[in-house]
């Protein structure tokens, strides 16, 4: 008995695929059951048929058994449940009703038409859908035609049979039929409810997977439509000290931190209410008053009526992160040296200026002498010292900010922007610095100064200070307020020939990509590349874009070389298979024109999983809506992010989350002084982290020497970038790290 469901189970799974679903073994199954029924009874009757003497209605039996044999064999080759299903269906549909003809109609062989009911049965099992009413149709036709063409049988057929012996068939065949349907039946049920039962272990397995996921990394909370805690997970517990007790029951309030503002959970409240998910940052405070940072996405659950019933709460811990945040914008803003703010902060605060500006910059004449002569460390006491005098100098204005700007170079910004007052506090500087002495080590030290006077937009503020200092120094003197007079002349002459300039090399062609390699610290080779704009003059020399971009930018030129630089690099690298990064601005993001004929080259080049768009001036964002959501739009073609110039502003780095980076370029200013300056290396190292701690990669640039990469590698940085390994080039190239 074993041995033979063993057979059975072994045809009934013939045409089943490992890769096949649930759904379609059943399917399969239910066809081939068919002829794993019918057959063998076919082929006992047309032997009984036989040896009673009915040769054509024995045929029509075996004919069946035959055919359901055959197309069994070839359904276990080719696995096809479409031709199996249609055979089996039309030979069972059809076959019962011309034996039944043969047999002389419905007064002799009524019983076999039975057996045609298997096609409506199996179609139902098989497709649920309007397609099995037609087999139904199909088998109600064919009894129509058999009462119409009853009498014609009753009158040209004649084969006679017992009374004993009809009634005998009637019997077997209604008992064999109407068993082996409530068997197919029976079997599809059992299955069915067999599969469910594992979808359904399978589903709570993975449900206690996903809760045991989010339990041991996620912090959970569910509150009540009016705030009010009503579970919190193991990790909530751990994380702020408080106990089931003292957490249940009470407003989410309890862990809200005093420096929160009321505009954030004020939004908060209005986005989940209006039945939204609401992400953002929070900071929060333990039961024992310390602080601690939540990236937290809150949504509400809704009923079958679309009310909400509760919300749930779930957050990451990304303390660490903002620790190394803080202490990297300390370090990016302070100058180690001094204890001044430095440039990058000078910058920072003169974007965020709602006023204007006004600003001395105050420059050591002949510095390096005082090195060359006493040394660096000599020097840079003289540094400490100066600072502090200048300081002293500017307590009486409460609005002025001293940064250290470079080396031997101070700034003073003060909100002063009356001309004749700034003028007059500048010259009480230089009188007080030309009578103060400097004692260093009981070495008294003179200094002279040059100072440049800049009362100009504060976008131009450094800029204009610097080329009046140009200018004093030029003109011999110590002091020198800017004037549009410095510049203005050779400005507009300089911007007609590059305006020219620009338009004759898109005209002709000349504008044209070169390809600097990115390499992997931690492979041999690379097969990676940032492609870079360069313009060729008409005497062959090559042109970068610190002398054409921003004069593009003003002469509304911009817009046709970026879409140059997106084609000519797509062009590039259709034919291989090297990723390759492209430089894009905020401004290009939020230019629809420009984001259209990216998605449209996107979608003609086909090789969107080798392109990572590297967003320079990342700083300047302030649409971030807009911004996610080209991100997200070029993700879903399998672009990748990278950030350029990291670690030169805040902003950046307060937002790199909402960006989805995959790849951030710590700025060259920090690479290139890592081997000598302590702080730079601090500020690597401090990037490094975080960039690990978000699964973002790390590239450094201006790696000019062996000394600066090997110090890369050391802190952990991924690729790098630089003249080390190759200038750009015009023509792509394979490169080998052993032979830089």
């Amino acid at each position: 008995m074993n041995f033979i469901q063993n057979i059975i189970h072994k045809t009934l799974r013939i045409g089943i695929l490992a890769t096949d679903s649930e759904a379609l073994q059943l399917k399969k199954i239910s066809i081939t059951m068919v002829p794993v029924i019918i057959a063998p009874v076919g082929f006992i009757w047309s032997l009984i048929y036989f040896f009673l003497g009915y040769s054509i209605p024995a045929t029509i039996p075996m004919a069946y058994t035959i055919a359901s044999v055959i197309t069994v064999y070839i359904f276990s080759k080719t696995k096809n449940i479409t031709f199996i299903h249609m055979a089996q269906m039309t030979l069972i549909l059809i076959l019962p009703f011309m034996l039944m003809w043969s047999l002389g109609g419905f007064y002799q062989s009524s019983y076999i038409f039975i057996w045609a009911f298997f096609a409506p049965v199996t179609a139902l099992i098989h497709d649920k859908g309007a397609k099995s009413l037609y087999w139904l149709y199909a088998f109600i036709v064919l009894i129509i035609i058999s009462a119409i063409i009853d009498s014609w049988l009753l009158e040209h057929i004649h084969i006679e049979l017992s009374p004993v012996a009809i009634e005998v068939f009637f019997i077997l065949n209604i008992s064999v039929a109407l068993s082996g349907i409530y068997f197919l039946i029976r079997y599809f049920i059992d299955e069915n409810d067999k599969n469910a039962d594992e979808l359904l272990h399978n589903n709570i397995s993975y449900l206690d997977s996903y809760k045991e996921s989010i339990d041991n990394n996620l912090i959970v909370t569910r509150t009540d439509i009016y705030g009010t805690i009503t579970f919190a997970n193991s990790n909530f517990y751990k994380l702020t000290g408080y106990s089931q007790e003292e957490v249940i029951g009470k407003a989410h309030s309890i862990v809200r931190h005093p420096d929160s503002e009321d505009a954030l959970f004020q939004n908060l409240w209005g986005t989940i209410l209006s039945k939204k998910t609401w992400h953002g940052t929070v900071k929060n405070r333990k039961k024992d008053g310390s602080s601690y940072w939540v990236d937290t996405t809150v949504s509400p659950i809704l009923n079958q009526h679309n009310e909400i019933v509760e919300f749930i709460a779930i957050r990451h811990d990304i303390t660490k992160l903002i620790l190394h945040q803080d202490e990297l914008k300390n370090l990016l803003y302070t100058d180690t040296l001094t204890g001044l703010k430095n440039r990058n902060a000078l910058l920072k605060d003169i974007k965020k200026s709602q006023i204007e500006l006004s600003c001395i910059i105050i420059n050591i004449d002949h510095f390096s002498h005082i090195n060359n002569l006493y040394g660096e460390a000599f020097g840079n006491k003289v540094l400490v010292k100066f600072s502090d005098f200048l300081y002293e100098n500017i307590l009486k204005d409460a609005d002025a900010r001293l940064y250290r700007l470079s080396g031997d170079e101070f700034i003073i910004t003060s909100t002063i922007t009356n001309q004749e007052s700034i003028c007059k506090h500048a010259r009480e500087l230089l009188l007080n610095c030309e009578e103060s002495k400097i004692v260093i080590d009981e070495q008294q030290i003179s200094l002279s100064t040059t100072i440049g006077v800049s009362l100009q937009e504060n976008h131009n503020l450094i800029s204009t200070a610097n080329m009046a200092i140009v200018a004093a120094r030029n003109e011999a003197k110590s002091i020198m307020l800017y004037t549009q007079d410095l510049s203005l002349s050779n400005e507009y002459e300089n911007n007609l020939k590059w305006i020219k300039e620009i338009k004759d090399a898109i005209s002709d062609d000349r504008i044209t990509m070169f390809y600097q390699p990115i390499v992997d610290n931690n492979d041999l080779t690379h097969k990676k590349y940032e492609t870079l704009i360069r313009l060729i003059d008409k005497q062959g020399h090559i042109i970068t874009p610190f002398y054409f971009l921003e004069i593009a930018k003003k002469a509304k030129l911009y817009k046709q070389l970026t879409k140059i630089v997106i084609k000519k690099s797509f062009e590039a690298f259709k034919d291989n298979d090297y990723e390759f990064s492209i430089n894009i601005t905020i401004d290009d993001i939020l230019d629809k024109e420009i984001t259209d004929y990216i998605v449209t080259t996107l979608q003609k080049y086909n090789i969107s999983d080798r392109v990572i768009f590297e967003i320079v001036e990342s700083e300047s964002i302030e649409n971030f809506d807009d911004v996610e959501n080209f991100i997200i739009m070029i993700k879903k073609f399998g672009c990748r992010i990278s950030i350029d110039d990291f670690g030169t502003g805040y902003s950046n780095f307060e937002h790199l989350m909402r960006l989805q980076a995959d790849y951030i370029k710590i700025d060259g200013s920090i690479i290139k002084e890592i081997t000598t300056d302590k702080r730079s290396a601090l500020i690597t190292s401090v990037i490094v982290a975080f960039a690990k701690e978000m699964n973002i990669k790390t590239i450094g640039e201006f790696v000019e020497t062996k000394e600066i990469n090997d110090k890369l590698i050391d802190l952990g940085v991924d690729k790098s970038q630089g003249y080390y390994f190759d200038e750009p080039q015009a023509e792509l190239k394979y490169y080998d790290k052993k032979n830089p």
